[in-house]
């Protein structure tokens, strides 16, 4: 796999979302969550850069993208939250998160030296459990009537099923140590990941983006 996939990845997808930028300018999550593309981008091209061209450990820029994405999408989902339990919820999942974090990187994890893996599986079943209150939300709203044409769902969509596909897959490259399928199959979610986004920016409706 060529190493410029992802970045390349990330840029098309920064691409269509700028060219459609105008159906959702009005929304300030929608309009960060194509600054988190671009950072994501960026910590792609430098992680590629440090491993394909320097030959160095790439784990500090992998650890910090791994704790600016759960904390990034907390907020995200949490802006399209009303209910007041569910918004507890949340802020209890990021309490939760920010504390293991600090203790496995304390007293477990070399955050530059290794890849802090155990906290990557909680982060990714944590994200998880994000999107599905999040679409818990939406049936018990009107706004599932117009889901189709609300970018939000498209992320959420994206992001639930690259997360839940990346749990088993991770396993694989723990516990049974397959690290060409890992590859294979991280990359076909990121696909799957990335046309949702893309069929977001296409198809949603700036009516639906507020």
């Amino acid at each position: 796999m060529p190493f410029y996939t992802y970045p390349l990845i990330y840029a098309i997808s920064i691409f269509f979302g700028l060219i459609y930028k105008r159906k959702f300018s009005q929304n300030k999550y929608l309009n960060y969550f194509i600054y988190f593309l671009i950072y994501t981008f960026i910590s792609e091209s430098i992680g590629t850069y440090l491993a394909y061209y320097l030959k160095v450990s790439t784990n500090i820029v992998y650890n910090t993208w791994q704790i600016v994405n759960f904390l990034f999408f907390s907020f995200f989902f949490l802006s399209r939250i009303a209910s007041k339990k569910k918004r507890l919820f949340i802020k209890l999942l990021v309490i939760g998160f920010i504390t293991i974090t600090l203790i496995n990187v304390i007293f477990f994890g070399h955050y530059v030296q290794h890849l802090l893996l155990n906290n990557v599986i909680f982060a990714k079943f944590l994200v998880v459990i994000l999107t599905i209150t999040y679409f818990i939300e939406v049936l018990e709203s009107d706004e599932v009537l117009n889901i189709k044409h609300s970018l939000f769902f498209w992320i959420a969509l994206g992001e639930f099923l690259y997360n839940l596909g990346f749990l088993p897959a991770i396993a694989l490259f723990k516990f049974i140590t397959v690290f060409g399928m890992f590859q294979y199959i991280t990359f076909i979610l990121n696909i799957i990941m990335h046309l949702c986004f893309i069929t977001g920016f296409i198809i949603s409706k700036k009516e639906y983006n507020n």
